[in-house]
C-alpha cells in the first residue's frame, strides 16, 4: 500500500506503483550527404536526380538543422546561388528551397566556409514530412565551376 512519508514524499509500494504511460518515443539521426563535386550540380532536380540507393529523411521526421560545410571553395563564372531542399521518390519537391534558399557564392567561397541553414525546414517552421524525403540541390543564376563541401542534417523521427 502506498503512503507519503514524514519528508512529505509519496512512496510508492507493491501494487500502489500505477500505470506505465507512454509518452511516445523519438529517433534522433543525422544524414550526411558528401558533395564531391559542385559542378554536377544542375539548375533543376526532378525523378532522374533521385537516386534510390542514397540515405533518406524517414516519413514522420522533423528535420531540426542542417549545416554545409566547405570542403573545396566553390567557383563560378558568375554570381552563382546554392538552393537545397527535399523531394520525393518521384522527384516532385516537397520543399524546393526548404533547408535553405540561394546561398551566395561569396558565402561559399573559402575551405572550411561554414552555413548555417535557415530554411523552412531546416528552422523547424515546417511541419513533420508525410513522406521520405531526398535532399536535393540547384543552383541559380550560373554553374559552378569548382567547389566540394558536405552537408549535415539532422532530423529526430517520431516512433
Amino acid at each position: 500500500m502506498s503512503y507519503t512519508n514524514a519528508d512529505g514524499l509519496r512512496v510508492l509500494t507493491f501494487g500502489g506503483q500505477g500505470e506505465v504511460i507512454d509518452r511516445g518515443v523519438t529517433e534522433s539521426g543525422t544524414l550526411v550527404i558528401d558533395i564531391a563535386d559542385f559542378t554536377a550540380i544542375g539548375s533543376t532536380f526532378g525523378a532522374a536526380d533521385i537516386d534510390v540507393n542514397k540515405a533518406v529523411i524517414p516519413a514522420g521526421a522533423v528535420i531540426t538543422g542542417a549545416t554545409l560545410v566547405m570542403t573545396t571553395a566553390a567557383t563560378s563564372g558568375g554570381a552563382a546561388t546554392l538552393t537545397i531542399g527535399t523531394y520525393n521518390a518521384a522527384g516532385d519537391a516537397i520543399d524546393a528551397d526548404g533547408i535553405d534558399a540561394a546561398i551566395a557564392l561569396t558565402v561559399i567561397d573559402a575551405d572550411g566556409d561554414v552555413v548555417r541553414c535557415d530554411g523552412a525546414q531546416a528552422t523547424g517552421v515546417l511541419g513533420y514530412l508525410t513522406a521520405d524525403a531526398h535532399v536535393g540541390m540547384l543552383y541559380g543564376t550560373a554553374a559552378y565551376t569548382a567547389g566540394a563541401g558536405k552537408l549535415i542534417v539532422e532530423f529526430k523521427k517520431l516512433v
